[in-house]
């Protein structure tokens, strides 16, 4: 039995557009390694793909992607767009707010990369760990896959199994700024195969983790190797640990009950996706202990899932529609062989100007609808759950998710009900 339900096939292109669309942009994309986010998703959640992979490679605005001319089929085209941008601005750690429900997270200041190495200062708490900034906000009591490919995180890979570590931080990063989230997670290395020889050395490593903590940013301890790159970088940082521990019962009743109305709604106008009544029974919005009891983190996790499988359907639909108008352009012109590379791929911004005009005006229309969802599955508001050292806090932000989300179904029911009138 399903606790999620949609009308889209499983296949191997609904993978590829669903890491396109939910590419993540980072100023320091080039030095980082490709991160690879295996879905944990529930026995009783059915999943559109095996694993959803998360390109570090984008800006924001872009429209990149390439074309693969296949076999039996003229040409197949693979877009990207990159995330959602931040409704929150941040200049020099001061947050400038566009409008009051913004997300406010906070930032690191942005890291001087003609600085000295410094040493970590102490004090209760701290620790000194290796420093992984990804596009991205991993929740804890996550599984998360990485593909490793970057010498410099190779090295990095190889000194945390020397010196019995395994365990690094790993930040989100402000797309437009480059600065680095002030509190990021804690990856500890469960498992890590050697994949070069099945790659051809694309791929030094796989990585299976356990998100164990969070950690607050303290300082970069060797700033230049953002510039350099030669080495990986280094930070100190400090636990993150909740400090209310007062009763929330009657919060988490109160969110619970507004879970279930989302999801009656849902199913009530046949959302594609949406919750099944399977979910009902397995939601939590308690402290959570530990991977066997996740609580809150939990639902949040799951609600995050939910937004990955909606962001896919659409992007199974916009790979339709600029697969049909490649078809159709194909019909009637050819492309230039000499942009075709070795494994049958052209760059887009290759295509003739008509057909990349009319690819770009369709991404950028599948682009606004997810902008109007205002819910990215890696977006601000999981980053700023992720940051409250208070659980009630986290309640209030999630409520503020769901009511968006309540909002947006009570106009869609109130259309619906005029079209049947």
């Amino acid at each position: 039995v399903s606790s999620f339900s949609m009308a889209v096939s499983a296949s191997h292109r609904a993978a590829i557009i669903a890491a396109a669309l939910l590419a993540t942009s980072m100023q320091t994309a080039d030095a980082l390694a490709m991160a690879h986010k295996t879905s944990q998703l529930p026995m009783a959640f059915a999943r559109i793909t095996a694993d959803v992979g998360y390109s570090s490679r984008l800006r924001d605005a872009d429209c990149i992607g390439r074309c693969t001319v296949a076999k039996g089929s003229p040409l197949r085209v693979h877009t990207a767009s990159a995330r959602p941008s931040s409704r929150s601005i941040t200049r020099a750690g001061i947050i400038l707010m566009v409008d009051d429900d913004a997300p406010k997270i906070r930032w690191f200041p942005l890291v001087d990369i003609t600085s000295d190495d410094v040493e970590p200062k102490g004090g209760e708490g701290c620790s000194v760990m290796p420093l992984f900034p990804l596009g991205a906000t991993y929740l804890p009591y996550t599984s998360p896959v990485l593909n490793i490919f970057e010498p410099r995180y190779r090295q990095m890979y190889n000194d945390i199994l020397m010196n019995g570590a395994r365990r690094f931080c790993v930040t989100n990063v402000d797309g437009e700024t480059g600065q680095l989230a002030e509190v990021g997670v804690v990856f500890y290395l469960d498992d890590l195969k050697e994949v070069s020889g099945q790659t051809q050395d694309r791929v030094k490593y796989v990585g299976q983790h356990r998100v164990i903590g969070r950690v607050q940013l303290q300082q970069v301890l060797n700033p230049k190797a953002a510039k350099t790159r030669d080495t990986y970088l280094k930070a100190e940082v400090r636990d993150v640990v909740d400090v209310d521990e007062g009763d929330t019962s009657k919060q988490e009743e109160e969110l619970n009950d507004l879970f279930l109305e989302v999801v009656n709604t849902q199913q009530s106008l046949n959302e594609e996706p949406r919750f099944t009544d399977a979910v009902k029974g397995r939601l939590s919005f308690g402290k959570g202990s530990g991977e066997d009891d996740k609580g809150l983190w939990g639902t949040i996790l799951l609600w995050q899932q939910f937004l990955e499988q909606r962001t896919a359907v659409v992007g199974q639909r916009m790979q339709r529609e600029i697969q049909a108008k490649v078809t159709a352009f194909l019909k009637d012109n050819k492309l230039n062989e000499g942009l075709v590379n070795a494994r049958g791929e052209v760059r887009l911004e290759d295509l003739p100007p008509p057909l990349l005009q009319e690819i770009v005006a369709i991404q950028g229309r599948f682009k606004e609808e997810l902008d109007a969802f205002d819910t990215h599955p890696m977006g601000d508001s999981f980053q700023e759950m992720l940051q409250s050292d208070s659980h009630l806090e986290r309640l209030a932000l999630f409520k503020k998710t769901l009511e968006k989300e309540r909002k947006r179904l009570s106009a869609r029911a109130t259309l619906q009900s005029l079209f049947k009138k």
